[in-house]
């Protein structure tokens, strides 16, 4: 090879590892960061307020100066389907399924992703942990009551209660059908106005679960609640004929 050739192929691999070393000392581009992205539909795990503002005051101070505002726009049910638009400290700011924008204690939400609806047609035994031996003898889940399954194991499902309580109960005591679930929910609602004192609103929905699913097992039993009915769960009221009482709760081989 003659000189003038040397000094080019010499020339030639000099750059070729300045070029390697270029690329190499180069960092790969990081992905660019994933959208923080607030929103989500989340379940009302207990009656609450939609407010006006993150605060527990009835009233707040209206836009202009003018006179207080009501700070209650609404009341959610259990069981509520919103849209989680922000965190602010302990409260949620959410899109009620009217559209209505509010707050609520973020405690109160628990995210939908991967949670089912259900319900038990006749009480239901509760366990701490997902372990026959870990029976709760003091506690019992009554029929009608909105589950959110949250989890399965085996042969058993963790649910929330609700008022920040879960427990483990039989996965095939678990009801999901779509006509029983909707007689939950209005089961839940009557009880809760005949807690807070509403006994006559409360009758209401229960004539609302008769129109809407006459063959629900669960208006009987909302019947009994309420105080219309006899043993046979009819009403006193002159209303529709009594529905079959459900068959009584399988008997636990624990009891």
């Amino acid at each position: 090879m003659t000189r003038p050739s040397a000094f080019l192929a010499v020339l030639l691999l000099a750059c070729g590892a300045c070029s390697r070393g270029a690329r190499q000392s180069t960092p790969a581009a990081a992905p660019p960061p994933a959208a923080a992205n607030p929103e989500g539909d989340s379940y009302v795990t207990s009656t609450t307020s939609l407010r006006r503002e993150p605060v527990e005051a009835q009233r707040v101070k209206a836009l202009g100066g003018g006179s207080p505002n009501s700070n209650l726009l609404a009341v959610l049910q259990r069981g509520e389907r919103v849209t989680a638009l922000e965190h602010r400290g302990d409260w949620a700011h959410v899109r009620a399924s009217d559209g209505t924008e509010g707050w609520l204690r973020s405690s109160l939400l628990l995210p939908a992703d991967g949670v089912t609806e259900g319900t038990v047609l006749a009480q239901a035994w509760a366990f701490d942990r997902p372990d026959l031996l870990a029976v709760n003898v003091t506690r019992k889940v009554d029929p009608g009551t909105l589950l959110l399954v949250v989890k399965t194991k085996e042969l058993f499902s963790e649910v929330d209660l609700g008022q920040g309580q879960n427990a483990w109960i039989l996965s095939d005591r678990i009801s999901t059908q779509p006509a029983d679930v909707m007689a939950a929910k209005l089961v839940e609602k009557a009880r809760a106005l005949a807690r807070g004192g509403h006994p006559a609103e409360a009758r209401e929905v229960l004539g609302l679960l008769r129109a809407r699913l006459p063959d629900s097992p669960l208006a009987a039993l909302l019947a009994l609640d309420l105080g219309e009915g006899g043993a046979d769960g009819g009403a006193a009221d002159g209303g529709p004929p009594p529905l079959p009482a459900p068959p009584p709760p399988v008997r636990d081989p624990l009891r």
